[in-house]
């Protein structure tokens, strides 16, 4: 004879459960006079029911309306009590305990057993910002920006973080007058401009349950300023240029402020918010130190720019024609020369693409300036002299001679013709 029970069962608050007793009987089998299921709770037995072939079934006023006989030949008039499985319903977390069926028997008299029942609670999760506003400081203070609780879970449940973001945690555990556990982790970093919207995501987990939850980091810093438009190549009379005073900021700018260093803004320069618009030729009067400032609710940062103004055009161009030695290819050759104004920009007549119809006859003669040596050249190449040269002629500028005063021919390698 043995009583039959599992060594554990467990379930979730408000969920059911069945705490399995069944006799195995003797052959030839005994008599059961009664089975009596009880609670032990501090080193004390409690009744929680009972099945009696005389008196019937009853169940103990705590568990009257949560604890049944599962098996329904328990309750008939001439009861079979082989199988006194008993049914938890709407489990609560003071029902966890050690459970004994004993079987009162004759005349073998008593066998029972006993299983423990773990009641398991689901711990609520929540994250947030650990404060309503987080701001950028140049002390460099670690702070909390981000808290994670499992709240009122049996067992205590297991938190980490995943993000891009490098930080510090602290995590702490407490324990409820209830039995169950909350844990709580701060994230904790330096806030700054760039871990401004950062995602931070809090992984949960509980018997192997995982939740997850994220926030997005929003850090409010001052404005990182910065003045676009300046190029170093303004030049006396250059027409539509601008400064623009860029900010990356949060909360957004509300304020530009366009000063000059030691001086007023020009009456020709006009303020449209961010951007200064220099109107008409400039002139001479605009140079200066340039200084923006961008405020918003935080602080105020600023950028200056020095702006000066040149006489003449850096790096002018010039064109002028290049003798073919084959005499059946000409272009115009930009060569960079320092001092010069460029009066214009002719396009290259004929294309570059242009190849001749033709093949070169030897009898030709090239015209060539300066020395020169013999060729022979062979049937349908052209082959130049060994040293050929060019002289460059410089474009024709009002006010100026060619070539300027001091300076010499310039002399192309062969290299240079097609």
């Amino acid at each position: 004879m043995l009583v039959e029970m599992d060594d554990g069962k467990s379930g979730y608050v408000g969920s059911k459960v069945d705490l399995r007793c069944r006799f195995i009987n003797s052959n030839p089998p005994v008599k059961i006079s009664q089975v009596t299921w009880q609670k032990l709770a501090n080193g004390s037995k409690q009744n929680v029911a009972i099945a009696n072939p005389s008196l019937g079934v009853s169940v103990a006023p705590p568990y009257r309306d949560r604890v049944t006989f599962k098996n329904a030949a328990v309750r008939r008039r001439t009861p079979t009590l082989e199988d006194t499985t008993i049914v938890f319903s709407s489990l609560r977390l003071s029902d966890e305990a050690t459970y004994i069926c004993e079987y009162t028997t004759f005349p073998a008299g008593n066998r029972e057993n006993t299983v423990n029942l773990t009641v398991y609670v689901r711990p609520t999760t929540q994250m947030s910002l650990s404060t309503p506003t987080l701001v950028a400081r140049s002390s460099n203070l670690k702070t909390p920006v981000a808290t994670c609780i499992s709240a009122n879970g049996k067992p205590p449940g297991t938190i980490r973080w995943e993000t891009r973001v490098p930080g510090e945690v602290t995590t702490r555990e407490y324990i409820n007058s209830d039995g169950t556990f909350t844990v709580q982790s701060d994230y904790i970093l330096v806030p700054s401009r760039e871990t401004h919207r950062e995602t931070l995501t809090c992984v949960t987990t509980y018997n192997e349950e995982v939740y997850t939850d994220s926030v997005t980091l929003d850090i409010q810093y001052e404005p990182n300023v910065m003045i676009d438009g300046f190029d170093g190549n303004w030049y006396l009379n250059r027409e539509n240029v601008q400064l623009s005073c860029q900010a990356d900021a949060n909360p957004v700018v509300s304020l530009y402020q366009w000063r000059l260093v030691n001086n007023s803004i020009p009456s020709n320069v006009e303020i449209r918010d961010n951007v200064l618009l220099f109107k008409g030729p400039i002139t001479y009067e605009v140079q200066g130190t340039y200084v923006c400032d961008a405020t918003n609710s935080i602080g105020t940062s600023s950028a200056f720019v020095e702006v000066s103004v040149l006489g003449k055009v850096h790096a002018g161009r010039f064109y002028e024609e290049l003798p073919n030695t084959a005499d059946y290819v000409s272009y115009r050759l930009a060569c960079n020369k320092e001092d010069y104004p460029e009066p214009y920009s002719p396009p290259i007549n004929p294309p570059l693409s242009f190849l001749p119809q033709q093949p070169y006859h030897p009898s030709q003669t090239m015209p060539v300036l300066g020395t020169s040596s013999a060729s022979t050249p062979s049937k349908n190449t052209f082959a130049p002299p060994t040293h050929t040269t060019a002289v460059f002629k410089y474009p024709s500028v009002p006010g100026l001679s060619s070539p300027p005063p001091g300076v010499g021919p310039y002399t192309f390698p062969k290299e240079q013709y097609v």
